[in-house]
């Protein structure tokens, strides 16, 4: 075999190396989008179902719906009664806002665990995304998922994202 036989073998040699290497990039990169989407799937999940639960329950401590009130009769400041309500406990809420400010934490044996935070406010009826200090008939819970598999929307190099979603709950 010539030099020139030798080089070429080389050559195509360097030249299945790289399409190896790229081929493992792209079949790794996938696998991480996937785990990325099942955490995503995952975290949504968690959050929606406790966005259901909230939103079964009352609207106000003493208001629970069927009469009729004016909004300065509702709780001026949101979170726990105190009447039977234990903070960390969301089962024995009896309203809305009582789950301001509750975390939790859910245990999966694929991710690990995803932090569970909520907040809730009163929001204007007619511009329902400004908040506002005074009661009105309309609150907004916002339910926040976080985990280590979930990537930083604003720098996907970073993991611990959060999905958040939110949900207007209406008394009359």
């Amino acid at each position: 075999m010539g030099t020139g036989q030798m080089m070429l073998i080389a050559f195509g040699m360097a030249l299945l190396a790289r399409l190896v290497l790229s081929v493992n990039s792209v079949i790794g990169n996938s696998e991480v989008d996937a785990l990325e989407s099942e955490a995503i799937n995952a975290a949504t999940a968690i959050g929606q179902g406790t966005v259901d639960r909230i939103a079964v329950k009352g609207y106000d401590h003493t208001f629970f719906g069927g009469t009729d009130t004016a909004a300065s009769a509702f709780k001026p400041t949101l979170g726990r009664d105190g009447v039977g309500e234990v903070a960390g406990k969301d089962t024995t809420f009896n309203d809305v806002d009582d789950y301001k400010g509750f975390q939790d934490s859910i245990s999966t044996p694929r991710f690990g665990k995803f932090y569970v935070s909520c907040n809730v406010w009163y929001v204007s009826e007619t511009a329902p995304f400004d908040t506002t200090a005074t009661q009105t008939f309309m609150k907004k819970i916002s339910v926040s998922v976080t985990n280590s598999f979930l990537v930083d929307p604003t720098d996907p190099r970073k993991l611990s994202g959060a999905i958040t979603l939110s949900k207007l709950i209406a008394y009359r």
